[in-house]
């Protein structure tokens, strides 16, 4: 995979956060997760911390939360694309790069995600279903 690639996953869900962050790792990506708001703005403020590759949204972020949050990343972190893990019932309005409907096969996950890190950010969203 070449340099160490780092993703922010976001979620309300431990056991899902939990999960996430083992496979991710497992494959070779190192992992910051967050769990709330105020943990995402803390991490942004922080200096010196490390180039992001990727942004996972989980479905279980409340909507309003979304929204804030995506405007926050994009703003301090504008070259990481954002994927939102959604369940088929579960539209945003956020601002995502990708939207995924959240997928049985875990390598499906990783190979989303190696194809929105290896693709250059454009302002059209990238869907993946």
């Amino acid at each position: 995979m070449g340099p160490l690639k780092t993703v922010i996953t976001i979620s309300r869900n431990e056991p899902l956060q939990m999960t996430r962050t083992a496979l991710l790792n497992r494959a070779g990506y190192s992992v910051v997760a967050l769990t709330s708001d105020a943990e995402v703005m803390t991490y942004l403020a922080l200096k010196g911390r490390p180039a992001i590759n990727l942004i996972l949204m989980c479905h279980s972020v409340p909507e309003t939360s979304r929204v804030s949050l995506c405007k926050a990343l994009k703003k301090d972190i504008p070259r990481a694309p954002i994927l939102m893990l959604y369940n088929g019932y579960d539209p945003t309005l956020a601002e995502v790069d990708g939207r995924l409907e959240n997928v049985e096969s875990p390598q499906a996950l990783l190979d989303t995600i190696q194809l929105l890190i290896s693709k250059p950010v454009t302002s059209e969203v990238f869907r993946i279903q």
